[in-house]
């Protein structure tokens, strides 16, 4: 296996081990092994296993951004943008990256050096939501509401919250209709039929 390979599979592999045993149960054995390759080699290309995992949801972050990044710049609605974070968040569910991210998150919680990594993570996708409300809203009724970088951090927070609850097996259906309803009251306010 060449070098980048190698690397790449360790990081494959920390993301299968976080989304299968969760953070507390993923050591350098279960990457290595879900790697097919000796523990030692981890240390090789990172320095903890920590840097691993951070590697690992760094790039699937990075990647599922960059992915997403052509519909989100497409819309041109609230309802447009709530479509588009539908999308993701099935998606996610299906790659079972939810999963991924809520042990992230979790772990962070008694970790602040991890929590400052992790949020450095998220921080891409906050500033690529407040960008696209700027662009949607521009001199809309809706943009009178808040600050768009205020509506883009509540939403990237209220994903990571959906991303816990997921994992805790609670609110799935719930979750999912409240994004509906939420891209539904968008529309009444783009259609002029619920005024502020």
């Amino acid at each position: 296996m060449a070098r980048g390979d190698t690397r790449n599979e360790i990081v494959a592999a920390a993301l299968q081990s976080l989304r299968t045993r969760g953070y507390a149960r993923t050591s350098a054995r279960s990457i290595a092994s879900l790697a097919g390759v000796n523990p030692g080699l981890l240390l090789y290309y990172f320095e903890s296993v920590e840097d691993v995992l951070v590697a690992a949801v760094g790039e699937a972050s990075s990647e599922r951004l960059e992915r997403h990044r052509a519909a989100v710049d497409e819309a041109t609605t609230i309802g447009d943008l709530i479509a588009v974070l539908q999308s993701i968040y099935r998606e996610d569910q299906d790659t079972g990256f939810t999963r991924v991210l809520a042990e992230m998150v979790s772990a962070s919680v008694g970790n602040e050096k991890l929590g400052e990594r992790v949020g450095a993570i998220m921080q891409p996708w906050v500033d690529a939501a407040a960008e696209a409300l700027e662009r949607v809203l521009g001199d809309s009724p809706l943009a009178s509401l808040g600050k768009p970088r205020q509506a883009a951090l509540a939403a990237v927070t209220f994903y990571l919250g959906a991303n816990v609850m997921m994992t805790l097996g609670k609110g799935q259906e719930e979750i999912a209709e409240l994004m509906t309803a939420g891209r539904e009251l968008a529309l009444l306010f783009e259609s002029g039929n619920l005024p502020l």
